[in-house]
């Protein structure tokens, strides 16, 4: 009887280890499970996280990319309308010069026009004059010549009569040496009609006879 007790104690206890070796077992999977799973959940979080990160990151690039690509866009936007604003300025430069321009060598005609008016009216104007004024000095050239041939006709009308009165001197001595036959006024009545022709007549006789001594006519 002794016997049979510890006999199936040891049953007992070998059943007991065994149970409780399972039931350990079991715990030691159970845990292991759980790791695993608990790996695998930390791996799926830190998948998930890596895969929000790189669709983080690739939204940041993204944006990253639309923002620079905006910028690119903006800044090629603004490089176009400075080109346009430069040209469109150049245009008007150019159509301001060329106004200028037009407007210089309108200027200039008109100028050009208004000089070579002036100076025709001014050559005109100095032809008058020197006809004027040729006109004046042949005028007083005229009236020199005038004057001096007037001076020269007076010197020989001076001249001439200064030798008729030499000669009449000379005739006058001459017939002062002999007797001269002057005729005699004769007395008519005042109502006489012919008497102040034929005193007339008796007066050129008589000077003719006093510069000549012609014969007396016939009466």
């Amino acid at each position: 009887m002794k016997k049979t007790i510890p006999f199936a104690l040891l049953i007992l206890l070998l059943l007991l280890g065994l149970i409780g070796y399972r039931v350990y077992q079991e715990r030691l999977d159970q845990e292991k499970a759980s790791r695993l799973a608990t790996v695998e959940t930390d791996d799926a979080e830190r998948r998930q996280a890596a895969a929000a990160a790189a669709e983080a990151e690739a939204t940041r690039l993204a944006a990253e990319k639309a923002r620079k690509e905006a910028e690119a866009s903006a800044a090629e936007l603004e490089r176009r309308r400075a080109e346009q604003a430069a040209a469109e300025a150049a245009r008007l430069a150019a159509e301001a010069e060329l106004a200028a321009a037009n407007a210089a060598r309108a200027k200039a005609a008109k100028e050009a026009g208004e000089q070579e008016a002036n100076a025709r009216l001014a050559a005109e104007l100095r032809a008058k004059e020197a006809a004027v004024a040729d006109a004046a000095r042949r005028e007083a050239l005229a009236k020199l010549a005038l004057a001096e041939q007037e001076k020269q006709d007076a010197a020989d009308r001076e001249a001439a009569r200064l030798a008729a009165l030499k000669i009449q001197e000379e005739k006058e001595a001459a017939l002062a040496a002999q007797p001269i036959d002057l005729i005699p006024k004769a007395i008519m009545p005042a109502d006489y009609k012919r008497r102040q022709h034929y005193y007339m007549q008796v007066d050129l006789w008589n000077a003719a006879t006093t510069a000549e001594a012609p014969k007396p006519p016939a009466k």
